[in-house]
């Protein structure tokens, strides 16, 4: 009993500890999922977003916007104009999946603890769990340096990267932010 206990105390205390030395840090612009980027010519690119299964669908097409702005500045461009692409019209549905639970160690109906007043009337029935593939998101885009020779539904990159860029760690230019080191007590 006392072993039992003394080994309780240490381990509690170190359970906690190990709980409270996860990193907190908030996920870096390019830790947002996988990105890609190829040109196709000189002006057009084909922009992807791939996010993990925790991301709406209308945040990744911002953060494929925002990566969008980022590579038109990267090639010396100022504005570009997303081209209508069919992969953008509709998201893949959700998936269900019956999951059946997984049966007691003893039997259930023959178990010793069947007769104390504990039946569970949902005992061995079937659960449906949803599953959300990870979304993708991908642009071709079009990129013009000059006012004059854009369209009018053309973006301008720079003020996208400055209305959204610092909300996802990137300059007006888009370059990434350091990281802020601030120490609390």
């Amino acid at each position: 009993m006392n072993k039992t206990l003394l080994g309780l105390l240490i381990s509690a205390p170190l359970a906690l500890s190990a709980c409270s030395t996860l990193s907190t840090q908030p996920r870096s612009f390019d830790q947002l999922g996988h990105f890609s980027s190829y040109p196709l010519n000189n002006q057009t690119f084909r922009i992807g977003f791939k996010t993990e299964r925790d991301m709406s669908y209308g945040s990744a097409q911002e953060i494929a916007l925002v990566k969008a702005a980022q590579t038109t500045l990267q090639q010396g461009f100022r504005y570009f104009k997303v081209v209508n692409d069919p992969s953008n019209h509709n998201q893949a549905p959700m998936q269900h999946r019956v999951v059946y639970p997984a049966p007691p160690p003893m039997f259930y109906p023959y178990s010793p603890y069947r007769h104390m007043g504990f039946y569970d009337p949902f005992f061995n029935s079937p659960q449906v769990v949803t599953f959300s593939d990870p979304t993708e998101v991908s642009y071709t885009i079009v990129c013009f340096k000059e006012k004059q020779r854009h369209p009018d539904d053309a973006f301008d990159a720079s003020l996208i990267l400055k209305s959204l860029g610092a909300k996802y760690g990137l300059s007006p230019f888009g370059d990434m932010l350091p990281a802020s080191t601030s120490t609390t007590p």
